[in-house]
């Protein structure tokens, strides 16, 4: 009697490159201004901004902190001044770090759910939860910021939905 032995054979195939998660460290979270323009320029005539702000460097830090407001948001007077951690301005080694900033035109706060790279670019995920029925102030926008490790490569946001 003869006993075949059959070997499974496992055929290679070239797969894509893997995605690396990157640590994602949470910094902050706030309300932020929406940018100025000049009086007579329309904002229309310039593409919709992204929500997603890629700070890489001490100048680019600077003008988001700027954009902070001092005081609340509020209808008590005298207005309380905001409690916002990054208006004591912390530094950011950005030869270590970047920062990433999502921001919402809402009251509800914007969430990163995943930082994914590979040799060609960052993609950032992130969720915008659902807004809720409310009044908010006309130029105020949300924000969530956190650290990643310092990265030279284009960064994509992809959004994910709650």
């Amino acid at each position: 009697m003869k006993i075949l032995l059959t070997l499974p054979i496992f055929i290679l195939l070239p797969q894509p490159l893997a995605a690396d998660v990157i640590p994602v460290k949470p910094f902050a979270q706030g309300i932020i201004r929406l940018p100025q323009y000049p009086f007579g320029k329309t904002h229309k005539s310039k593409p919709k901004p992204s929500p997603l702000i890629v700070v890489r460097n001490a100048k680019e830090y600077a003008r988001f902190l700027d954009r902070i407001p001092k005081k609340q948001i509020s209808k008590t007077r005298p207005v309380p001044l905001n409690t916002d951690p990054l208006l004591k301005r912390p530094r950011i080694s950005f030869q270590k770090h970047t920062l990433l900033v999502l921001t919402r035109p809402s009251m509800t706060q914007p969430k990163f759910t995943k930082v994914t790279g590979n040799s060609k670019s960052l993609d950032v995920t992130a969720e915008f939860p659902r807004e809720l029925p409310a009044a908010r102030p006309i130029h105020i926008r949300t924000y969530t910021a956190v650290l990643i490790p310092q990265s030279a490569l284009p960064i994509r946001l992809k959004t994910d939905q709650p």
